[in-house]
């Protein structure tokens, strides 16, 4: 991919749910979030959508969002796609459909947007256990208390 082709990243968001009009195409984030709280680790999110807008590029590229580990970049969960782009004056959103994320401690961790294996954009995702930054929780059950809140692990 030359440089000339290099998508320009708009949005890397993270919610509950994404909701997609049939008739007009325009998207409802739903729950944006950016930290995961849970009351024992490993943890299980049940499900996720990560939203990317892209746009300043034309073609078709593959592309992938994968979230790493700060210190140890191990991969928590990834999602391959592509992008087919046919005026570099288009916005292209994307949307990844996430179930079953697991992370294996608390910490934080990074949220990558590659095209064509290019870094596009990077966020933090905070993976936080309940009880502290503020956020006390009973323990309930397995299944989250609210959005953003993700069970144990099996």
């Amino acid at each position: 991919m030359s440089q000339l082709e290099t998508p320009l990243g708009l949005s890397l968001l993270m919610c509950d749910t994404i909701i997609e009009d049939k008739h007009t195409g325009k998207k409802t984030l739903v729950g944006l979030f950016d930290r995961v709280h849970a009351r024992r680790f490993p943890c299980v999110h049940p499900f996720m959508c990560v939203f990317v807008s892209l746009t300043g590029a034309r073609g078709c590229f593959p592309c992938e969002v994968i979230c790493r580990h700060q210190d140890s970049h191990t991969v928590a969960f990834s999602a391959k796609g592509e992008v087919s782009m046919r005026d570099p004056r288009q916005v292209v959103d994307l949307v990844f459909r996430l179930s079953g994320v697991t992370f294996s401690k608390p910490d934080m961790y990074w949220l990558n947007f590659v095209v064509d294996d290019v870094p596009i954009m990077m966020r933090p995702l905070f993976v936080m256990e309940s009880g502290k930054g503020g956020k006390e929780r009973k323990d309930e059950g397995e299944a989250p208390a609210e959005p953003g809140e993700a069970a144990p692990g099996q």
